[in-house]
């Protein structure tokens, strides 16, 4: 079966002692919309990342992150985790 893209946003906040934290992830419909989402985000939290990732449905197979956008305030190595 084909891979499905998956549209994710990943904001962050600042935790005790003002070290970052994830936030809950939120899924979109698309680039433009995950761009448009994380930027809002990034005026309230600490900042986001927005990313997309192709996954095959059967084996659950994923390929690495695509960076779409980071703004604010974001760990390093942010889609590592992703």
């Amino acid at each position: 079966m084909a891979k499905k893209t998956f549209y994710v946003v990943q904001p962050y906040e600042l935790g005790k002692r003002g070290v970052l934290k994830a936030g809950v992830p939120m899924e979109v419909r698309t680039a433009d919309d995950a761009m448009r989402v994380a930027k809002r985000m990034a005026l309230v939290k600490a900042g986001a990342v927005a990313f997309s990732r192709a996954v095959d449905p059967e084996t659950e197979d994923a390929d690495e992150a695509v960076l779409i956008g980071s703004f604010g305030a974001v760990p390093e190595g942010a889609l590592d985790a992703a």
